[in-house]
């Protein structure tokens, strides 16, 4: 028998799990999911991995397919303050009530397969089989599930999905995934399913030779998408305009309400799966074909590509929090990279400050040599809080070795945050290193 929790009992006990549970792998967790009736297959579902841009990937399908008029569910990883974020639909997360009840249902399932043998599931798994009985009881007409760290292994990976995306490969979670390109790629790679649709970006790299190879292997029908395929247009501080060339059609002067280049990237793939979303379910062409029905199809449904692109709202990626006040979760070499190529096109002369926190199980010598490429007046380490923040020490040493900016530390992360708003005069403040530093920095209500 279930004892029954409150929603305060009931975060604590999920957040408690990592203590004492391993992964159960596919046929145990589909046991689990025989006995909640298979949710997962109530809906159709969107299943995405990748190292950076899974979230506003997410994102961005989400809300072109809210603008038609669906109603879409969607899990992500991690959260920034409060664990309901990971399950949302329509942008709103699950309330602490909604919670609370599906918690039970899933905690019964659990104790039952545990009198079967069956051990209990992982944090990640436990949040995913809520999310999947949540999408449920809702009765979403789309589910969107981000896989939490690769994807073969990946308890999202039980899910029999209509469309599957990769967003990017980057060196991240090597001690799980691989201590090579190449076997990361052939991790994320595990969420191909045969006979369904997937989308890549395709960087020209050995990433995608071994996509485009396990494509083949299992018999999915991939589409690479290309850099080449959009053209920015216009950059402000608030707005990026671009043009995509899908084919026969150009989407012209579409807009994004976001100050990072690299979203451009992201908005592009949600186009292109929200088109092979239309392709499927209108039956007009398969998905490498480019004809006039596509065409047709395509310019039918612009306004709502449009309305969602505009709309979208993903914390914690260059989210403005206050004047000339910035915070990304970039947290490993690739977005490091993708967040500095952002300074350098969009902010070439404006002064800058940087307050940095990073997790001591990333290669963030790597990230602070790249972020010393950029000139900042002032460096401002912290920790944030929890138990795998790296060593201020550790970490003002490295930056040492390569950056020639003033560099301050604090222990305590609200010390460090006030005194870097106290010295913003007409500087812009960049918060970066860990999506952990920018859960703590929302929290404190900035």
């Amino acid at each position: 028998m279930v004892t029954k929790m409150d929603y305060k009992e009931s975060t604590e006990y999920v957040l408690s799990i990592p203590l004492f549970a391993d992964k159960l792998g596919t046929d145990c967790l589909n046991q689990i999911l025989d006995r909640l009736g298979h949710p997962e297959r109530s809906y159709p579902v969107i299943h995405i991995a990748g190292t950076n841009g899974k979230g506003s990937t997410c994102a961005f399908l989400s809300s072109m397919l809210q603008a038609a008029g669906y109603r879409v569910g969607m899990f992500t990883s991690p959260h920034l303050i409060k664990i309901n974020e990971r399950m949302q639909i329509d942008e709103k997360t699950i309330t602490d009530d909604e919670w609370t009840e599906v918690f039970e249902e899933v905690m019964h399932a659990v104790e039952e397969a545990k009198k079967d043998g069956i051990a209990h599931p992982s944090f990640f798994e436990f949040v995913f089989l809520m999310a999947a009985v949540y999408f449920q009881k809702q009765q979403v007409d789309y589910a969107i599930f981000e896989t939490g760290m690769g994807g073969r292994l990946d308890a999202t990976n039980i899910v029999q999905p209509i469309l599957t995306i990769i967003t990017s490969v980057g060196m991240d979670h090597m001690q799980y995934l691989g201590d090579t390109l190449e076997k990361i790629a052939f991790e994320k790679a595990g969420i191909m399913k045969k006979d369904v649709p997937a989308l890549f970006f395709d960087r020209k790299d050995t990433a995608t030779q071994v996509i485009v190879q396990q494509a083949k292997v299992v018999g999915t029908p991939l589409r690479l998408v290309e850099k080449s395929q959009y053209k920015i247009l216009k950059i402000s501080e608030k707005t990026i305009d671009f043009s995509l060339d899908s084919g026969y059609y150009r989407y012209c002067e579409l807009q994004i309400c976001k100050t990072a280049l690299y979203q451009v990237e992201n908005a592009v793939l949600a186009i292109e799966a929200y088109e092979q979303l239309l392709r499927q379910k209108n039956r007009v062409a398969d998905m490498d074909s480019e004809n006039e029905s596509v065409c047709r199809l395509i310019d039918k449904h612009i306004d709502e590509i449009q309305t969602g692109l505009i709309r979208m709202v993903w914390n914690g990626r260059m989210q403005c929090i206050g004047s000339h006040i910035y915070v990304d979760g970039a947290h490993n070499e690739e977005a490091i990279e993708a967040f500095c190529h952002t300074l350098e096109v969009m902010f070439p002369k404006e002064h800058k400050i940087l307050l940095f926190a990073v997790s001591k199980d990333k290669d963030y010598k790597t990230m602070i040599r790249r972020l010393s490429e950029i000139t900042f007046d002032e460096i401002i380490i912290v920790r944030y809080e929890g138990s795998r923040s790296a060593e201020i020490e550790t970490v003002r040493r490295t930056f040492g070795q390569f950056s020639k900016s003033k560099i301050t530390s604090f222990d305590d992360i609200r010390d460090g945050f006030e005194y870097a708003k106290n010295h913003v005069r007409n500087q812009y403040l960049f918060c970066v290193g860990s999506l952990y530093l920018v859960g703590n920095l929302l929290s404190l209500g900035v």
